[in-house]
């Protein structure tokens, strides 16, 4: 047999950085009917899925969005992005975070059940904070779900057994597996709307965009947040558009007013004291720019969530209508 004179070549597709899951821990999460949850807000990556019940995920980064989530559907989100996750029959009650448990506990029956990941990484959440949730749907993604799916029995069956070796190890390389189908979800998304690449995220934006969560309710300038990231305006102004493919004014902005739209929602907050909280000069020009993100002015906003809530509190109460006729 002859030996060959030359290695093959290099797949088109080898990666030029690996994904690093440093930290990653599973634990499984439960809620009830009726109630409004939410994930510890920080530097985490999530993988959230859900075995059993239904949700809706509301996020507000980087631009409004609701998620319809059932058995088999799983989201990957960022703890950087404010969000809430109502259950069926949901009003306007409280937001409390979710009941955790360990991986090879049991089920305790309640309403919903889920499989949740967690990254403690700051590099992973500014990157899904600025791709925004990415979904992967049972019934939409059938090839990458069931990747997943059988990721978590191979989770399930090493966390059954803390003795195996390099248990933590293999952990890690499973949650990688996973990371990479959400992106590879998450790129056909982009593909399909023809959009550019995102560039990987500079180190230096972390420090800006923490420091703006930490207090978005300060009055952020260009300036400021340069500084924070360590930059000239300049060369953060460009590095942040190649990031997020929007400028940073207008970036505030748009979580700013998404802040302002749940204070509207949820309390009587008049238009005036709203504009001058999301740092507008008149209710007009605060009313025009909240037409521009969400579609809506303040006040017809406000109607419609009150009759969604309105909605949801009479799904809860319909079973109840139903056992005293």
């Amino acid at each position: 047999m002859t030996a060959p004179t030359s290695l093959p070549p290099i797949a088109a597709d080898m990666p030029r950085h690996d994904v690093r899951m440093d930290g990653v821990y599973y634990v499984r999460a439960a809620a009830d009917a009726g109630s409004v949850k939410a994930l510890a807000l920080g530097n985490f990556a999530y993988c959230f899925m859900v075995r059993r019940g239904s949700l809706r995920l509301e996020t507000d980064f980087p631009v409004s969005r609701s998620f319809e989530l059932g058995p088999g559907d799983a989201i990957a989100i960022s703890g950087m992005a404010p969000h809430a996750f109502a259950t069926r029959g949901a009003g306007g009650g409280p937001t409390t975070a979710f009941t955790l448990r360990p991986m090879a506990s049991a089920d305790p029956g309640r309403e919903v059940d889920i499989v949740l990941g967690v990254v403690p990484s700051e590099a992973l959440a500014l990157g899904s904070l600025i791709l925004g949730p990415t979904l992967v749907g049972r019934a939409a993604h059938p090839d990458l779900s069931r990747r997943l799916w059988r990721a978590v029995e191979m989770l399930e069956d090493e966390y059954a057994d803390d003795a195996q070796i390099d248990r933590n190890l293999v952990i890690r390389r499973l949650a990688e597996t996973m990371a990479i189908n959400y992106s590879r979800r998450a790129f056909a998304a982009r593909r399909a709307l023809a959009e550019a690449p995102v560039e990987p995220p500079h180190p230096q934006l972390i420090s800006a965009i923490n420091a703006f969560l930490r207090a978005p309710d300060q009055l952020w300038t260009l300036s400021e947040l340069a500084r924070a990231a360590g930059m000239s305006r300049t060369r953060f102004a460009e590095e942040f558009k190649l990031v997020t493919g929007q400028t940073p004014a207008r970036i505030i902005s748009r979580l700013r007013l998404t802040g302002i739209a749940r204070r509207i929602a949820g309390t009587t907050l008049s238009v005036e004291a709203a504009a001058e909280e999301a740092g507008y000069s008149s209710s007009a020009a605060f009313v025009r720019a909240f037409q521009r993100e969400f579609g809506e002015t303040p006040a017809r906003w406000r109607r419609a969530r009150a009759l969604a809530d309105d909605r949801r509190a009479g799904e809860a109460a319909e079973p109840e209508r139903r056992k005293a006729s």
